[in-house]
């Protein structure tokens, strides 16, 4: 797929998870205030993180999509690990958030209200956000973006939680009909707890992977595995590689190596080898930037052009 597909993809992806966002914090807000439910009140304050995550998401697919320039040599990419990391924070900020609320309304204790309304916007909530957090995790994939998976990873816990919530407050609603345990009226703010640990952990993840691809930590065993699997395959050409170094900047992954080519090969078939290597790498791993050190074997085979395999 070409590299302005996959920015187009990225950009409408990222503006729909907006647009979605926005509803759900509306219809989040005004029940929690009719329902009076702190845990309906914690998702909404979740969605408001989710919203603002999407406008960084937004924002970064943007800027990562620029091409090099004077100032950034390398691209753009960075863009996005750093929006993945502001997104992490702003999770666990919001987990803070509800667990404050959620300790209160125990001390405190709050009489529901409305509950029916609250459980059937939990569940229109719990059928959307897995829609759109599925369709996300897709182009996430598809273009290997972190923000949008960070983005995605944000509605996905939201679906939980939702769940959870519609649970709990279907449990209260019951209560208030039948009559139960007086233990009951704390489900509400036990649920937002519950919910604050889910949203703990999503944010721990989003910011240690960024943290990650900020500090340029090697790719994935899998890819790295690649690389080595379309250099060996030309094994013929070459005698050995070494200095593998692997990198990521938001979508794109860049590769440097040195390889040790036999000392009489000219330097035309040399360039033309390293091109049909790269394009090798690349049809594995797409969206790469390659550099290849070329260095001549040291060994001193008079036929080097078939004897120096065995000196590898």
């Amino acid at each position: 797929m070409q590299s302005s597909e996959l920015y187009h993809k990225k950009v409408h992806a990222a503006k729909f998870s907006i647009i979605s966002n926005s509803a759900l914090i509306g219809l989040k807000v005004l029940v929690g205030i009719l329902t009076l439910s702190v845990s309906i009140l914690a998702e909404a304050i979740h969605s408001g993180i989710d919203l603002i995550a999407a406008l960084i998401a937004n924002y970064s697919v943007k800027t990562s999509g620029k091409p090099a320039d004077d100032k950034h040599q390398f691209g753009h990419g960075k863009v996005e690990d750093i929006s993945a990391l502001i997104e992490g924070m702003l999770i666990l900020f919001a987990a803070y958030l509800i667990l404050h609320e959620a300790y209160s309304r125990i001390i405190e204790g709050v009489k529901l209200s409305h509950v029916g309304v609250g459980v059937f916007i939990m569940l229109i909530s719990s059928f959307s956000n897995w829609y759109i957090s599925k369709y996300l995790f897709k182009i996430s994939k598809e273009t290997d973006s972190s923000a949008l998976e960070a983005d995605a990873w944000h509605l996905r816990t939201d679906v939980y939680t939702s769940i959870g919530v519609f649970l709990g407050l279907s449990v209260i609603a019951l209560n208030e009909l039948f009559g139960g345990p007086l233990w009951i009226k704390y489900l509400d703010p036990l649920i937002a707890a519950a919910t604050a640990v889910i949203i703990i952990k999503a944010g721990w993840d989003i910011s240690r992977d960024a943290v990650f691809n900020l500090a340029d930590i090697k790719l994935s065993e899998s890819d790295e595995e690649n690389i080595r699997k379309a250099i060996e395959e030309n094994s013929e050409h070459y005698v050995e590689f070494h200095k593998l170094r692997t990198r990521r900047s938001g979508m794109f992954k860049y590769i440097d190596l040195h390889l040790v080519v036999y000392k009489h090969m000219h330097i035309d078939t040399a360039h033309k080898f390293t091109h049909h290597l790269i394009a090798d790498i690349k049809s594995k791993i797409p969206n790469t930037d390659i550099m290849i050190q070329l260095e001549p074997c040291k060994s001193r085979c008079r036929g080097c052009h078939i004897d120096c395999r065995k000196h590898r």
